[in-house]
């Protein structure tokens, strides 16, 4: 952890260090940035940014907005967690965004937990008030007052995005600082990873050591009798 202390500097544009094996799937409440932070990081990472709401869209040939009116939320978070796993079964190495309420569901979060490296954007509800009120397309802010509404969703979801794997603050600055800070804890996630690995590997060729002299064991004791 020291080193990569040591390393960063101010003002540089880190670089990733480790091959990434996995997806990065981003979680977060709408106006987190989950798009245009994405897509700044997509692009880092030589890789393609997938919106999944915009996937839900193309699927159903309605919009977001459209699918909660008609179908109502359950048939949308079926139809969610159908394109989700579609999507990190079939792409691979891509920055997925994912709808507020994804990760919420047991079966998508497991999936994504397991199968992408999960970055949690956290907002604080203010910036997201500002934010949310550019746009007059969140189902769940046409309900009522929207900062309520708002806080009511972090006290429920934000327990639940602590499972991510990597959290990042992403405020007021750029969105460059926030892709920065996202490849920084990137870095530091995939080498706590690769150490694990190696470990595990270690322990792995030690059994089968151990396996192998305990066999030659056995039959150098048959082959005596």
């Amino acid at each position: 952890m020291n080193n990569f202390k040591r390393k960063r500097k101010k003002g540089l544009s880190p670089r990733l260090r480790y091959p990434l094996r996995k997806s990065i799937s981003l979680v977060g409440l709408m106006g987190s940035g989950k798009t245009t932070i994405g897509v700044r990081l997509a692009r880092r990472l030589h890789s393609k940014f997938v919106d999944s709401d915009h996937e839900i869209e193309a699927a159903a040939g309605h919009s977001v907005a459209e699918i909660f009116e008609k179908f109502g939320e359950e048939d949308f978070r079926k139809g969610e967690r159908r394109v989700i796993s579609r999507l990190i079964t079939q792409e691979k190495n891509i920055v997925l965004g994912t709808g507020g309420g994804a990760f919420m569901d047991l079966k998508t979060r497991g999936r994504l937990k397991a199968q992408t490296i999960v970055i949690w954007l956290k907002v604080d509800v203010e910036l997201l008030v500002e934010r949310t009120a550019r746009r007059d397309t969140r189902p769940l802010l046409q309900k009522g007052n929207p900062r309520k509404i708002l806080q009511k969703l972090i006290e429920e979801r934000y327990p639940v995005y602590e499972e991510a794997h990597i959290i990042v603050e992403s405020g007021q600055g750029p969105h460059d600082k926030v892709v920065n800070d996202i490849i920084w804890k990137l870095n530091k996630y995939l080498a706590i990873e690769k150490k694990k690995y190696q470990r595990r590997m270690a322990r792995q060729r030690a059994r089968a050591k151990n396996e192998n002299n305990a066999t030659g064991n056995e039959n150098d004791v048959k082959d005596n009798s």
